[in-house]
């Protein structure tokens, strides 16, 4: 049961810092937009939580869990996203979105685990990426014919701040409880050399 309280408590240690990151760079874009459910913007909230709660999933339970909760999620976003947007769009902002973020809570984790600092610029360089190729698969779908070059900036713009600021929160929030585990330990911190 310790364990459980320790896991749930780091969970949400992580996703809440994680989110808070997001948040706080949708917040200097487009202010207090990015609490309207139903404005665009409402995004950095969305699937600040949505990819913070993947991540950290991945960091705690491992890839098979992670799975299971990105699905979850993106179900549970698709059918809240279906009151505001037309279905099609929901299914494919509320799966697109978040079933990448298991191949990149991988990266994170895995690949990128000697790249100490700099993990959250690659989390906001793939989901502007990610934004940019759904905008495309929208606009496919639903025929549109042209989609200004100002719209792929728009949402790689927002996408990249995304990422970038739930990635830097996520990145913080585990160095934070890498930390406090080290502490309770008693392992001391390194002493620099004198110079003697």
């Amino acid at each position: 049961m310790k364990n459980l309280l320790t896991e749930l408590w780091k969970l949400a240690i992580i996703t809440i810092i994680g989110v808070a990151g997001s948040v706080t760079l949708g917040l200097m874009t487009h202010g207090l937009d990015v609490f309207g459910p139903g404005r665009a913007d409402f995004a950095f909230v969305a699937f600040g939580a949505s990819g913070a709660f993947i991540l950290a999933i991945y960091h705690l339970r491992g890839l098979s869990n992670t799975i299971t909760a990105a699905v979850s999620i993106s179900a549970i976003q698709f059918v809240v996203a279906t009151v505001w947007l037309p279905t099609l769009n929901a299914a494919i902002w509320s799966f697109g979105v978040n079933l990448p973020v298991v191949w990149l809570a991988f990266l994170f984790e895995r690949k990128l685990a000697t790249v100490h600092w700099g993990k959250f610029i690659v989390v906001g360089i793939v989901y502007g990426v990610m934004f940019v190729l759904l905008t495309l698969l929208v606009g496919i779908l639903r025929s549109v014919e042209t989609i200004p070059a100002l719209v792929f900036r728009a949402n790689f713009y927002d996408g990249f701040l995304i990422g970038l600021g739930m990635g830097l929160g996520v990145q913080a929030a585990e160095a934070f409880l890498e930390s406090l585990t080290h502490y309770r330990k008693g392992d001391k911190p390194k002493q620099m050399p004198s110079r003697a």
